[in-house]
């Protein structure tokens, strides 16, 4: 058998597998990561001189502890690279396109009534999203594979949020945060149809987070509120290699202890 190498996927032919797979340059796909992380870390930069400005004119009327829960639909933005070694230095690579899974979070914060109009609240927040990954990135329909290489993005940050409490039921909201991501991609291997086989190893790779997103919530009864959500976390401007960006849309259940 024989392999040859085009960008980002691996192609099986008639020669000896995996031994003719000649050392080549990444894939230059972080182009488009990198311009996602510094949009992100742009309007991160701006929304927390507001909420600076805000917090520092503050005139703190009430102070509410509030709990959510929720979750929805995730979207990355990048494509992942993945290694495996050969024989010498020499290195087998196969890019991986990750597909929009499922996305969770749980956060607790404080919130402080600035005006008649607008609410601050500070929180912690909590997140997990899955990126399912296809064999069929490997470009080898004859091989054989231990598993998909399904991937996740989990992140932890600090949020500030300006709520806006003077448009009826329904207050929008406005946030940024800042904190840790953390993504990781299994562990692949790969066995071609004549037993040769290449383990391509785990992606792991933790890095500077940020988000900035919009939302809304809306009464449901007593101190119960359904949030909507729409937002973008991922890495700061300056991001690792296969450091993801994703963009989930979600909705949650917001508990508030409280007047």
């Amino acid at each position: 058998m024989r392999v040859s190498e085009r960008p980002g996927r691996l192609c099986v032919g008639t020669a000896d597998i995996w031994t003719s797979i000649t050392t080549g340059s990444a894939p230059n796909f972080y182009a488009h990561r990198s311009k996602t992380s510094m949009r992100i870390g742009q309007i991160s930069a701006g929304l927390l001189l507001f909420l600076a400005l805000a917090w520092g004119a503050r005139s703190v009327e009430a102070q509410q502890f509030r709990a959510e829960v929720g979750g929805g639909w995730a979207i990355p933005s990048s494509d992942i690279l993945m290694t495996g070694p050969l024989e010498g230095e020499r290195q087998a690579q196969a890019t991986i396109d990750p597909g929009s899974g499922s996305h969770v979070y749980g956060s607790l914060g404080l919130v402080w009534t600035l005006s008649d109009n607008f609410a601050l609240e500070s929180r912690l927040r909590v997140q997990h999203s899955r990126m399912p990954g296809s064999t069929e990135d490997f470009g080898c329909s004859d091989c054989t594979y231990s598993n998909d290489p399904d991937g996740r993005v989990r992140g932890a940050a600090v949020e500030g949020q300006i709520i806006l409490t003077s448009v009826g039921r329904i207050n929008p909201y406005f946030l940024v945060g800042l904190g840790v991501v953390r993504t990781t991609v299994d562990g692949v291997l790969v066995t071609t149809p004549e037993g040769n086989e290449v383990q391509f190893t785990d992606v792991e790779v933790t890095d500077a987070g940020g988000d900035v997103g919009v939302g809304a919530t809306m009464p449901l009864v007593d101190n119960l509120l359904l949030t909507g959500e729409i937002r973008a976390a991922g890495s700061l401007p300056g991001a690792k290699d296969n450091a993801v960006s994703v963009f989930p849309f979600s909705l949650g259940l917001n508990y508030t202890f409280g007047r």
